[in-house]
């Protein structure tokens, strides 16, 4: 009786050096998206800091706050002004504008500022603005208009 062989077939070296590159190109692909998710998990995490210090100021419109040295900060306003047109009336709102970022920079160098406004998410910063309104004027007009003194 005579055995018949059976002749085993293997890759040949064509097939792995493909199949090698094949596995190389996914692996550079999950690396890529990897470090992608990596800068945006750092960026989420930068704006969660700075939400999570600042809103308190922003929405409460504290412009006082306690340095990391224990010494009293003021916010540093900016003086703003609107006027907008109600119905013939001109209105005026003169402001104050307060950047929360003085919270978070205060104890910082202009080095350490400069990169983190390099950052991702560096750059946003709550602000908040505390108006005054003043009497609006009335264009001239062939009727006599009354206005109400709105302040806040």
């Amino acid at each position: 009786m005579k055995k018949s062989k059976k002749k085993l077939k293997g890759m040949t070296l064509v097939e792995m050096i493909i199949s090698i590159a094949i596995f190389a190109i996914m692996g550079g692909l999950l690396i890529l998206v990897g470090t992608h998710i990596d800068a945006t998990n750092r960026a989420t995490n930068v704006l969660k800091t700075k939400v999570s210090n600042e809103s308190p100021y922003a929405a409460n419109h504290k412009i006082n706050y306690v340095k990391k040295d224990n010494t009293q900060g003021t916010l540093t306003p900016e003086n703003i002004k609107v006027e907008f047109d109600v119905e013939g009336a001109t209105v005026a709102l003169d402001g104050q504008k307060y950047n929360t970022e003085d919270i978070i920079t205060n104890s910082m160098n202009a080095a350490d500022k400069a990169a983190m406004q390099k950052k991702a998410n560096g750059g946003l910063n709550l602000q908040f603005v505390i108006y005054e309104t003043t009497a609006p004027t009335t264009t001239t007009t062939a009727t006599t208009t009354t206005a109400a003194t709105t302040t806040t």
